[in-house]
């Protein structure tokens, strides 16, 4: 079918570039990319937004949104240097997306530094279709009442809440390339639990949070997360809605990779909960807007590609 928007793409700021050459925040020039934190970020695809743009057309979308990659968050920096970093990037970022009225864009908060990240939200304007948060919080919980005020400015504002998995940590999934296919899912996943077990669900209900890559590993765990809260498990609080419902207030993006894992996420969150996303242009996504959804019948690819966007989106 045609029409729909990608929620889940990449795009640098405009100015990478420039800032890595001055070597800016440690970041350096390569022939054809940029260095940042060890990441090689290429510059061929998502350096230039008008292969963005083809991407959409390709795919008979009519546009996507777009957010700064991971390797961009950089809570590596001193807290010190954050603000200025974030207002740089994301400058850069929405400047990128103004190349095509078929881009929209959210902005990078660093929910590392809550504070930062209430700050910087109250400082956006109009032009942002939302906003992007990473999983690298240091000490930080999303369960945490340090973040109540920005998930109260993030409903005022309505801007829904992409997170996005920065990086794993653990050491153990270093081999075989098991910090992206584990790790980062496993980042998500946390970020999830923290806010069901925090009762973030029920104390935010118009709050819009899209977790990435079809929610980690939500939709197998929730079950047991479930039986944890019925038998009263050490630790947890009672709770406004029980994991089984609280899942339901998230949305997930359909970047699985499996028509199993789909029909699941359909069974645990309903149809009107799954955005379409591909994660353009990084391997680990997929190859067309099409792939996670090829099987499912047009009525629930129009309401996964267009109708759950426009609403949550406002697009």
């Amino acid at each position: 079918m045609e029409g729909g928007w990608d929620i889940h793409t990449h795009l640098l700021p405009v100015d990478i570039t420039e800032k890595a050459q001055s070597g800016a925040y440690g970041m350096k020039p390569g022939d054809g990319f940029v260095e940042v934190h060890g990441f090689r970020l290429q510059l061929s695809a998502m350096g230039r937004p008008e292969n963005l743009v083809k991407r959409i057309d390709q795919d008979g979308l009519d546009g996507a949104v777009a957010a700064a990659p991971p390797p961009l968050f950089r809570a590596d920096l001193p807290a010190g240097e954050r603000r200025g970093y974030v207002d740089w990037l994301n400058a850069g970022v929405l400047k990128a997306s103004g190349a095509d009225p078929r881009i929209r864009a959210m902005a990078y908060l660093p929910t590392d530094l809550p504070e930062c990240a209430l700050e910087v939200a109250a400082s956006l304007t109009p032009d942002w279709a939302g906003v992007i948060i990473g999983t690298d919080i240091g000490a930080h919980s999303y369960a945490d009442e340090a973040y109540h005020p920005l998930w109260a400015l993030l409903c005022e504002r309505r801007l829904p809440v992409l997170i996005h998995p920065s990086e794993s940590r653990d050491r153990r999934l270093a081999p075989f390339y098991l910090s992206n296919l584990m790790g980062n899912p496993m980042e998500t996943t946390l970020a999830a639990a923290q806010m069901i077990f925090g009762d973030v669900p029920t104390r935010y209900p118009d709050l819009k949070v899209i977790l990435s890559h079809g929610g980690g590993a939500l939709a197998q765990l929730v079950g047991r997360w479930q039986r944890g809260f019925d038998s009263n498990r050490p630790g947890i609080k009672p709770l406004g809605a029980s994991p089984i419902d609280a899942v339901r207030w998230f949305y997930l993006d359909t970047i699985v990779h499996s028509e199993a894992v789909l029909e699941l996420l359909l069974k645990t969150v309903g149809e009107d909960h799954l955005l379409l996303g591909s994660d353009w242009p990084f391997p680990m996504g997929t190859a067309s807007a099409e792939d996670d959804l090829k099987h499912l019948p047009d009525r629930l690819k129009r309401k996964i590609r267009l109708e759950n966007a426009g609403r949550v989106f406002q697009l």
